[in-house]
């Protein structure tokens, strides 16, 4: 008979196989699974009368003054999922982002809570971190559809569409050609003549 305990080599084998496996699940829950190369994230505007451990200082720039932002940021890239980049009128890029249900219930949140402040975006890159918009919260949102309208650069533009789907046309690749006649809407919806 045998036993539930038994050292048989195959049951030796299969018990590591399954610590390995074991031990390669436990790492990418932890975190340490491949991370984007950007982060997108947005902090509201706090007071003065927060401390250093829930706030800090930094330069708002419409209009040029000194203000304070939350320490912990109120969307992050975790709740993103999926991105549209726009070219801007300036040489810079804008993108706005879709949010998913728990980005979305934040958003909804802040804009509530917060309207009549602001949301400031950051972007960071190995390269660094810079402030990428400052965004007026004046009214509810609850489609969790954010924007930075500008000030992103073509690099940040390639690394956010790189982390997550983006939803903006598809330019042809080199080589290949366009098609000669788009489809326009009207043709696709239209109704039968009778």
């Amino acid at each position: 008979m045998a036993s539930l305990t038994s050292t048989s080599p195959h049951l030796a084998t299969r018990r590591n196989v399954l610590r390995g496996l074991l031990a390669v699940a436990a790492c990418t829950a932890l975190g340490m699974a491949k991370k984007p190369e950007i982060s997108v994230r947005f902090f509201e505007e706090s007071s003065a009368h927060d401390t250093d451990h829930f706030s800090r200082i930094i330069e708002f720039h419409h209009p040029p003054h000194k203000g304070y932002v939350s320490s912990i940021p109120s969307i992050d890239e975790t709740m993103i999922k999926a991105v549209y980049p726009v070219e801007a009128g300036n040489g810079t890029w804008g993108c706005t982002f879709f949010l998913n249900a728990r980005g979305q219930t934040a958003l909804d949140v802040v804009s509530t809570s917060r309207k009549g402040s602001t949301l400031v975006a950051f972007i960071a890159t190995k390269g660094g971190v810079h402030q990428a918009a400052e965004l007026l919260i004046d009214k509810r949102i609850t489609d969790g559809i954010i924007s930075i309208p500008e000030g992103l650069t073509e690099l940040e533009i390639d690394a956010i569409t790189k982390s997550w789907p983006s939803l903006a046309p598809q330019k042809p690749k080199p080589g290949k050609k366009a098609p000669s006649t788009p489809i326009s809407l009207n043709s696709v919806f239209s109704t039968p003549k009778t």
